[in-house]
């Protein structure tokens, strides 16, 4: 069983410990990860801590479970940062996921309401002028009449016209938006 001295350990110590150890300390590594560079890196850092906490090892009885739960350690806080590294690039996909989707939202809503504007001004200029106070500025068919000098009867006649022609028009438009609502809730 291997000490280290009260008084640390020199060079030539150090290089026999690293000699004895590093390929027992690499096996262990290697059969965690199964690649080469992390085995290589955890232990190298194992031997570099060692080597700087080398005036304040003389407590330690056995040198060989001192390597070896040093190591142990180094390969939990890999897997700690492994999981972390996971947890962030999967909130990092989430995020970006859901501000792409906001986004699309609302380019597919500007050119909804576009298309629907475009629509709206084909229509005949009565037509299209109770349609936009109804729908658009929330009046009632009784404050539209009052407001035009109109019957209660002509504002229903002119909205259900312009919803009649809308529909009409649209109706490729409502089609492509199911389609494409349908084909989003599958990816």
């Amino acid at each position: 069983m291997l000490k280290i001295g009260s008084t640390g350990m020199t060079e030539a110590e150090f290089e026999e410990i690293y000699d004895l150890f590093w390929a027992k300390l690499y096996g262990l590594a290697y059969n965690y990860f199964r690649d080469k560079t992390t085995a290589q890196e955890l232990v190298q850092d194992v031997f570099v801590n060692f080597w700087m906490k080398r005036e304040n090892l003389g407590h330690v009885e056995d040198l060989s479970a001192y390597l070896f739960r040093s190591m142990k350690n180094r390969i939990y806080d890999h897997f700690d940062k492994i999981a972390s590294q996971e947890k962030l690039v999967r909130q990092a996909k989430q995020t970006f996921s859901e501000e792409t989707h906001t986004t699309e939202e609302a380019v597919a809503y500007d050119e909804t309401l576009e298309l629907l504007n475009s629509e709206i001004d084909k229509l005949p200029d009565t037509t299209k002028t109770i349609f936009r106070l109804s729908r658009f500025d929330r009046y009632t068919n009784e404050e539209i009449a009052s407001r035009l000098n109109v019957s209660g009867k002509a504002v229903e006649y002119h909205i259900s016209q312009a919803l009649k022609k809308l529909r009409l028009r649209l109706d490729h438009l409502i089609f492509f938006m199911i389609a494409m609502v349908l084909l989003g809730a599958c990816t």
